[in-house]
């Protein structure tokens, strides 16, 4: 049986699982504070930021931030340590290929993707995404946009300019825009450079109940 457009949103109130990030670093435990939020684990909070912020020393390798700080494998086990095991770091050739994977990711386990945007130096939640079709089945099926979480709202970015509110739906020009492969300044990270990287849940829908 033909299936038709995909329209699916884990967060159709994208405040009310929002965390605008307490400052211009704290991206990472801000998006993490949203990515819970949306799973129904925390209630999305200052507190419940710098609560994932100041347990980052026990997360961090050099390998995964060479600035000490937030990378996306931190990022995997913050999110087990508050109940959302199954989390991994995967990167890719094109924008294309991992945009698909996320939302094929995304349909499977009814939770939320990070994507690293901005060459790597920020983080997004995608709550949901639309497709012309079912991505996991049809090869023809197009990823058309996602809606984003974004923790950098309501700054203003001296690159990026004003931000969109959470849960705003991004076309694909708008991730062509800022999904951008990584690229950082601080050093080489072998497997990641020049490759769309994001955070992607594994778990089955019924292995969470």
């Amino acid at each position: 049986m033909a299936i038709g457009p995909v329209d699916i949103n884990l967060a159709p109130n994208g405040k009310a699982v929002f965390s605008s990030q307490i400052t211009k670093e704290m991206c990472a435990p801000a998006g993490l504070t949203s990515a819970l939020a949306t799973m129904g684990l925390v209630r999305a909070s200052d507190a419940v930021q710098r609560a994932i912020e100041n347990r980052i020393g026990a997360w961090t390798s050099y390998a995964d931030s060479h600035n000490g700080g937030w990378g996306p494998l931190a990022m995997t086990k913050a999110l087990a340590a508050y109940g959302a095991p199954g989390y991994v770091v995967k990167t890719f050739g094109s924008r294309r290929a991992a945009l698909r994977a996320a939302g094929i990711a995304l349909s499977a386990t009814h939770e939320p993707v990070l994507l690293l945007a901005w060459w790597g130096a920020h983080t997004w939640v995608m709550t949901g995404y639309r497709a012309t079709g079912d991505l996991a089945t049809d090869p023809r099926a197009a990823f058309t946009g996602a809606y984003i979480v974004d923790p950098w709202y309501p700054r203003v970015s001296t690159i990026w300019g004003h931000v969109n509110p959470p849960g705003h739906f991004y076309d694909m020009a708008g991730m062509t825009r800022n999904y951008i492969a990584w690229t950082r300044p601080e050093g080489r990270y072998p497997g990641r450079d020049g490759r769309w990287v994001a955070v992607i849940p594994t778990r089955p829908i019924p292995s969470r109940h």
